[in-house]
């Protein structure tokens, strides 16, 4: 086995039960374990993106609207405009006492990365409170884990054909048609497994295989899109990863990569199509 497959594989034995046990848990250790990783995910992006280096107060405000945006799922839409609104006045004020040093493009930047990492993330929450969400917010991780691991695999067997070679050398079109077969069928088997042994759960209902399927795919191909969109910014900012808080699989920014999309995704898509029928 190479190195840099054995690190992977390491991390993954390791980081694998954690997810778990925190998907298992009171919806209160999801929150606070998402508020983690998008400070840690935040701290990477200023990092990478230079905002750290130039200006550590405007980081700090960015860190700091990490920690509280997750909580917004818990508030009604009038406190989150004005949680909203305070937040950039306090910016702007921010930008205006800085003698010119902080720019209307490092706000935008900074924003960007709230959208991009704590507000996209918090659809976590979002798909927990739905009914039957603790079904359903396994999905965004199988999806993640299947279609990253589909692909690699795919792509080391069969891979010819360069999908991105400008963003990603090593990404083939046959790794992502294999990431996306794979977790279409990674879909099949969870909702088998539900229906099997978790029916007692579902109220008399079960999951819908010809839905859950579909939804496998468009969200293989979120993910992919969200793992290509990532090492776009990398390579614009000249970065091999966002950090090395895994080892063989780089920062928390590059384990989440295709989570921040797989996740607004499921979301969207079962608050429209119900799984179970």
């Amino acid at each position: 086995m190479k190195p840099s497959l054995k690190l992977r594989v390491l991390t993954a034995v390791v980081g694998i039960p954690v997810i778990i046990l925190i998907l298992l848990a009171p919806a209160w250790v999801m929150l606070i374990a998402l508020i983690i990783c998008s400070v840690i995910g935040m701290y990477e992006f200023c990092g990478a993106v230079g905002l750290l280096k130039r200006h550590k107060a405007l980081c700090f405000f960015g860190l700091l609207g990490t920690a509280v945006l997750p909580l917004c799922a818990y508030l009604e839409p009038v406190q989150i405009m004005t949680c909203a609104f305070l937040y950039l006045t306090v910016l702007f004020v921010l930008m205006l006492f800085s003698d010119r040093q902080i720019r209307i493009t490092d706000i935008a930047m900074l924003i960007m990365g709230l959208i991009y990492i704590p507000f996209l993330l918090s659809n976590l929450l979002f798909i927990k409170r739905l009914e039957f969400g603790n079904f359903m917010v396994w999905l965004v991780f199988v999806g993640s884990f299947v279609t990253d691991s589909g692909a690699y695999f795919a792509g080391t067997l069969f891979g010819k054909h360069k999908l991105c070679p400008s963003i990603s050398p090593k990404k083939t079109v046959e790794g992502a048609i294999g990431g996306v077969v794979l977790c279409g069928l990674g879909f099949l088997l969870f909702a088998l497994i539900v229906n099997l042994f978790f029916g007692g759960f579902l109220y008399g209902m079960r999951m819908s295989y010809g839905v859950t399927f579909v939804l496998g795919v468009i969200v293989s191909v979120m993910a992919q899109v969200g793992d290509l969109t990532a090492s776009l910014i990398k390579r614009q900012f000249g970065i091999k990863d966002f950090g090395n808080l895994f080892p063989g699989h780089g920062g928390m920014l590059d384990r989440c990569d295709s989570i921040v999309l797989a996740a607004p995704t499921i979301f969207l898509f079962v608050s429209q199509i119900s799984l179970f029928v």
